[in-house]
């Protein structure tokens, strides 16, 4: 049970030992990161395109889906940070068909098994 420093008062307001500051932290962390979810990707795409163009990493390696595609071009015209851009784009819109075409997948060996999509029998 957590009790505040007599000579703090009602001004203290978390517990000072270091597992409750790691837990507390943790859960300031977790409530920010969701209400800013784009963040993270958007930060790393900033520095990737800072790094790519000073010469340092090298660009996003498109999925092997996409290997047809002329990313040097792209990268000629749009620059580092928007070719980065389309390849994130182009591997969310594969993963989004490929888990599409999963559940097909799935409710196909159901309904070949007698169930239903809807979860009743027929």
């Amino acid at each position: 049970m957590f009790r505040p420093d007599p000579r703090v008062g009602d001004r203290q307001y978390a517990c000072g030992k270091k597992r409750c500051q790691r837990q507390r932290r943790a859960k300031t962390q977790s409530s920010w990161r969701s209400r800013n979810p784009s963040y993270q990707s958007g930060y790393r795409l900033k520095k990737r395109s800072a790094a790519a163009e000073a010469g340092g990493d090298p660009p996003l390696r498109p999925p092997p889906e996409l290997a047809l595609f002329p990313w040097d071009i792209a990268r000629a015209e749009f620059g580092f940070a928007r070719a980065d851009l389309v390849t994130y784009l182009a591997v969310l819109v594969i993963r989004l068909a490929q888990d599409a075409k999963d559940q097909r997948s799935a409710k196909r060996r159901l309904s070949m098994q007698g169930y239903s999509s809807t979860g009743k029998d027929p």
